[in-house]
């Protein structure tokens, strides 16, 4: 039964039992209770077993039903009242007559004190207070904590939907890149489209896991780049320097491939001298990458797709590495440039 409990459960049963025991026997091992005590041991365990069961009676029972439903607020008050009354008549007759020196019988004080004096209005309504207390605390942490589960299954939800957006992204591009091959230099399709078998296996396999290595990260965008340069050739001048210092570090699939996606895609429409320049360094703490580009305005201006992925790979960014990233994108007038940092979780 115990096994099906969640930790946090089991926990607040656990502080629930310590606190009674404590409040219980601490009295017990620490004061006199002998002929002249005020109190027996069973009787202060009766009162304190009462008290409990006022506690959880108005934390789990009331309070839900009338005080956070708003549901006949008088009844409350009256099946209060009653308790108050039936809880204070059982602890007065069941204490153990209390004991008086001789001098206060003399002086004509009772064997027993007056009925106000036995009244125990100030623990009933101490533990009362208390079960609001924790039944505020309680509904307000299950709030904060079903928030959460809302807002992190809407994430996942977000997440699966940016990352299924990816793949027909780079297959769309990849055929792009075969077709105009084709056309360019027919000698070079075959080991192109090795190439590009290669980068599906990576997509279809690898984009599937929560995360990958940097190592296989550096491989498949080396091998995009390589792709890239079998379709350009010597239209566009490509630099790219990858330094991995920690190959085991891992990083979300498919994250920084976008960036050296938009370069390309942008800079074979530019009517001047076209340039790349990629260098992605990482090592235990942080990855580091830049991409530099030249590009045309006025074919960006005309491509009506312009920036999805770019928006796509943001909104990853800020749902996966919240306060741990920094992106700047740099845009003049025919060269773009994004300087990315991301710290290792």
């Amino acid at each position: 039964m115990f096994r099906s409990l969640k930790p946090t459960v089991l926990l607040e049963i656990f502080l629930h039992l310590l606190f009674w025991a404590f409040i219980t026997f601490m009295p017990i091992l620490s004061g006199p209770f002998g002929p002249r005590g005020f109190f027996s041991p069973w009787h202060l365990v009766l009162i304190n077993t009462l008290l409990a069961i006022q506690f959880y009676l108005n934390a789990f029972v009331l309070i839900p039903i009338f005080i956070s439903e708003k549901k006949k607020l008088w009844l409350y008050f009256v099946l209060m009242l009653t308790c108050f009354i039936v809880l204070n008549q059982v602890i007065i007759h069941t204490r153990p007559p209390m004991p008086f020196f001789p001098g206060f019988q003399r002086a004509g004080f009772p064997p027993k004190p007056p009925f106000m004096a036995n009244f125990n209005l100030l623990q009933l309504a101490a533990i009362t207070a208390a079960a609001f207390v924790y039944r505020y605390l309680a509904d307000r942490f299950r709030k904060i904590n079903n928030e959460h589960d809302i807002a992190n299954a809407a994430l996942v939800s977000e997440l699966a939907f940016l990352r299924s957006q990816v793949s027909p992204h780079f297959i769309f591009n990849a055929i792009n890149s075969a077709v105009a091959l084709a056309r360019l230099n027919p000698a070079a399709v075959e080991p192109t489209l090795i190439q590009i078998s290669q980068l599906l296996r990576h997509v279809l396999y690898l984009s599937d896991q929560e995360k990958i290595t940097m190592r296989q990260k550096a491989d498949y965008l080396s091998s995009y780049v390589h792709l890239q340069k079998l379709r350009f050739g010597e239209q566009i001048k490509v630099t790219c320097n990858i330094h991995i210092a920690a190959p085991e570090k891992t990083l979300e699939p498919m994250l920084l491939i976008s960036f050296v996606e938009n370069a390309f895609k942008h800079s074979c429409g530019n009517t001047g001298e076209a340039e790349i320049r990629i260098n992605l360094v990482s090592d235990e703490k942080k990855l580091d990458l830049s991409v530099y580009n030249t590009y045309n305005p006025d074919v960006a201006r005309q491509d009506e797709h312009h920036g999805i992925g770019l928006h796509n790979v943001k909104r990853r960014l800020a749902l996966l590495y919240p306060n741990i990233h920094q992106l700047c994108i740099s845009q003049f007038e025919n060269t773009y440039q994004v300087i990315l940092q991301i710290q290792f979780k």
